[in-house]
């Protein structure tokens, strides 16, 4: 319990001569693919036929070819030991679940020619399950490249890159944070998949696993959804009234709760830790130019989240230094059950949301559909 926690206030990590090694790879990666992406878009033109979309996913196939994948991950994790990297640019995935979020992320990092030919092509809609792209399966850890239609999140963790242009791929490190044991194995699969990548096309990745977002650090509960299969137990949460922890003790366990001992970890200490413009010794240009993205889907308690890492002051200290910081959440006000907790939870939440809207942060909303 003890070990994120405390090496979250600890451990401040930089850019070693292997990591810059890694992100001279993957942007020499990417110029040669914009390069020859060009080459097809003067090639195909508009052309949309069959014959130019099985050009286009040849030329995509050949893309992730040259990037070196290991078929068995590990079950350790590799950087448990040192889970925190500072970057200038970082996505903080909060109830990664199976890791759909961070799979989306890897998605948007290696697809190089979609972008430019939605340029040259204003017209055409890409959301269309026939238009070729890679997709990084996270169940099997394979890519696909056709039959993948492009999810909302990808395209606005894309618009949001877009809209800070230092804010390339190689220079992100990408947090995930999953409660439920029952991920954990797969999620720390899917964690050394990404970082055995080369090149790695993010600075760095670590899933926190058996790890909830909590307004105090430390030990603390994850109520568990045992019914939910087929959505991968979506509604666990640290509110024991969560509806679907509710019906999963009700139709399972005659009333009483499942439930799992799991870490808590505050927001803010997370971005302390992460965001380099924090970093106690970080230079004048160091401090600004950064971008945080936070996806958080953590069951009802985006409340108490929310309201913790608004008094902590460091979101408005972030915008105040020059960076971006932008939330995609979903709410769940009336998944919790208890009008009392829910009351508790919702007291102070949108005094604390005006506060740091007021210092610059945005918010964009999520859907359950999303991830």
């Amino acid at each position: 319990m003890e070990s994120y926690v405390s090496r979250a206030t600890s451990t401040d990590m930089v850019y070693g001569s292997l990591s810059g090694e890694r992100r001279r790879s993957m942007m020499e990666w990417r110029d040669s693919s914009k390069n020859k992406c060009n080459e097809l878009i003067e090639t195909i033109g508009k052309n949309v036929d069959g014959a130019a979309m099985d050009q286009k996913e040849s030329l995509e196939r050949s893309f992730v070819s040259k990037i070196s994948l290991n078929a068995q991950p590990s079950k350790i994790s590799g950087s448990k030991e040192n889970p925190y990297q500072r970057c200038r640019n970082v996505f903080i995935d909060l109830g990664s679940n199976i890791g759909d979020s961070v799979g989306y992320f890897i998605d948007n990092a290696i697809d190089v020619c979609s972008p430019m030919w939605a340029a040259a092509n204003p017209e055409t809609k890409l959301g269309v399950r026939w238009f070729p792209r890679p997709h990084l399966n996270v169940t099997s850890l394979e890519f696909s490249h056709r039959g993948s239609k492009a999810n909302p999140l990808f395209g606005l963790l894309q618009q949001q890159m877009k809209e800070s242009p230092s804010a390339t791929s190689e220079s992100f490190c990408v947090y995930g944070m999953e409660g439920n044991p029952t991920f954990t194995e797969r999620l720390t699969k899917l964690e050394n998949f990404i970082n055995d990548m080369n090149p790695r096309p993010i600075q760095h990745v670590h899933i926190f696993t058996e790890s909830v977002v909590t307004a105090t650090d430390g030990p603390t509960k994850l109520y568990l959804d045992k019914t939910s299969v087929e959505q991968n137990f979506w509604g666990s949460s640290i509110l024991s009234s969560q509806q679907d922890a509710v019906k999963s003790a009700n139709e399972l366990n005659n009333g009483n709760t499942f439930s799992a001992d799991v870490t808590g970890i505050k927001l803010s200490t997370m971005v302390q830790s992460t965001m380099m413009a924090l970093k106690a010794d970080a230079t004048k240009e160091e401090q600004s130019g950064g971008l945080l993205i936070v996806k958080m889907d953590v069951e009802g308690a985006e409340y108490q989240v929310l309201k913790e890492v608004a008094a902590s002051d460091i979101l408005c200290k972030l915008t105040s230094l020059g960076n971006r910081v932008v939330f995609v959440v979903e709410y769940h006000n009336m998944s919790i059950t208890d009008p009392a907790e829910r009351r508790r939870e919702k007291d102070g939440f949108q005094d604390a949301v005006k506060k740091i809207e007021a210092c610059g942060v945005e918010f964009k909303s999520l859907s359950a559909s999303w991830a």
